[in-house]
C-alpha cells in the first residue's frame, strides 16, 4: 500500500519527505492540507499528529509526525539514506538535530516573512538572517571537508538540509557567498529523484 504525505508544498519539512520518498523510488499520494485555512488545527488532523503541524506520513495505519524523526523511520524501513557505518548514521543524526536547531529556524523565518509579511518587523527579520547566516558559515565548514554530510553519499541529512538550503535565495541569502554549499546544492539537484516541491507534491486544481 503506498503512504500518504499530508502536508504542503510551501512547508520545507513536508518537502523533506517528499524527497526521501522520490529519492527512494517509493510511491506516495499527497494529501494538501491547506495552513491558511488552519487545517492542521481541525479534530482530524490533530487525530493523526498531537502536534498539529505538517507533515504527517501515514506508513499503513501509523501515523508518523515530525519531519526529521519521519526520515529516520524511511531509512530503517526502506533501506536507504541512513548514512552507512555506525560512525556515519552518528554524524547523519547529529547533522539532523542542528538542521531542526539551527538551520531550519535561520532559513525559513527570512523567507516566510519576505515572502508573506509585506511588512516583516526589521528587528526580528535581522536576527533570524544573523542565524541564518550563522548556520550556513557552520554548513559551509562541513561541506569543504566531504562531498556530502555523511561523507561520500548523500543521506537522510542531506536530504534534509537541501529541503531548507535550496530555498535560501526566497529569505535572501545569496549561495555565492559559501561556494561549498552552493557545489552541495548542485550536487544533490542532480541526484536521482530531486525535484521541485511543487513537481512532488502539485496544489489542488
Amino acid at each position: 500500500m503506498a503512504m500518504t504525505l499530508h502536508g504542503s508544498p510551501l512547508s520545507f519539512p513536508t518537502y523533506k519527505v517528499a524527497l526521501m520518498l522520490s529519492m527512494a523510488g517509493e510511491p506516495f499520494t499527497f494529501q494538501y492540507v491547506n495552513l491558511r485555512q488552519g487545517e492542521h488545527k481541525t479534530p482530524g488532523f490533530l487525530a493523526m499528529n498531537r502536534f498539529g503541524q505538517v507533515p504527517v506520513l501515514m506508513d499503513g495505519d501509523q501515523p508518523l509526525s515530525q519531519s526529521n524523526a519521519i526520515l529516520l523511520h524511511l531509512a530503517g524501513r526502506l533501506g536507504k539514506f541512513g548514512g552507512g557505518d555506525a560512525a556515519g548514521q552518528r554524524t547523519t543524526l547529529e547533522w539532523l538535530c542542528w538542521e531542526a536547531d539551527q538551520l531550519l529556524p535561520g532559513i525559513a523565518r527570512p523567507r516566510f516573512y519576505k515572502r508573506f509579511m509585506p511588512n516583516p518587523d526589521p528587528t526580528l527579520l535581522a536576527h533570524y538572517t544573523e542565524r541564518g547566516e550563522g548556520a550556513l558559515k557552520t554548513l559551509e565548514a562541513g561541506l569543504a571537508k566531504t562531498p556530502y554530510l555523511g561523507g561520500d553519499q548523500p543521506s537522510i541529512a542531506d536530504i534534509s538540509v537541501y529541503a531548507t538550503v535550496v530555498h535560501a535565495a526566497e529569505g535572501g541569502f545569496d549561495l555565492d557567498r559559501w561556494p561549498s554549499v552552493k557545489g552541495w546544492v548542485e550536487r544533490m539537484g542532480g541526484q536521482p529523484g530531486v525535484r521541485p516541491a511543487a513537481d512532488l507534491m502539485p496544489m489542488p486544481q
